[in-house]
């Protein structure tokens, strides 16, 4: 099986620092090919999306609808210091390499989420 290492790495991060935020619980998100799905998490609404590309690789991204800008996102540096509170920002996030049945943490737009992504084959 093969393991991300900068995935694990985050993973780890996130979970060290889970002590010190509240973590939202998404549960199982159920991804299918071409089935977009979605996820309200914090302030926004994101759309889970599974596909393959022109190659047969298996693609999964997570984007979001826009979310405002806030002081806490300018102060904690997850946006650019540039940004305007009250802004739009939408954010896409590649988790082709999530592991897929198995519970994780990562953050969403800011706000640190655990979920598991399973396939939704249709059986």
């Amino acid at each position: 099986m093969e393991t991300s290492t900068p995935f694990l790495a985050l993973a780890l991060l996130s979970l060290a620092f889970a002590g010190c935020s509240s973590i939202t619980d998404l549960g199982v998100i159920e991804i299918a090919p071409n089935a977009p799905r979605h996820v309200k998490i914090g302030g926004a609404d994101w759309t889970f999306t599974e596909w393959r590309d022109a190659s047969g690789k298996q693609k999964i991204f997570a984007e979001s609808a826009g979310r405002k800008v806030t002081q806490k996102d300018i102060g904690t540096s997850s946006v650019s210091p540039d940004a305007m509170i009250g802004s739009t920002i939408k954010e896409a996030i590649d988790l082709t390499d999530v592991p897929t049945g198995r519970e994780v943490t990562g953050y969403f737009g800011g706000t640190l989420a655990r979920y598991t992504l399973k396939h939704d084959d249709g059986n």
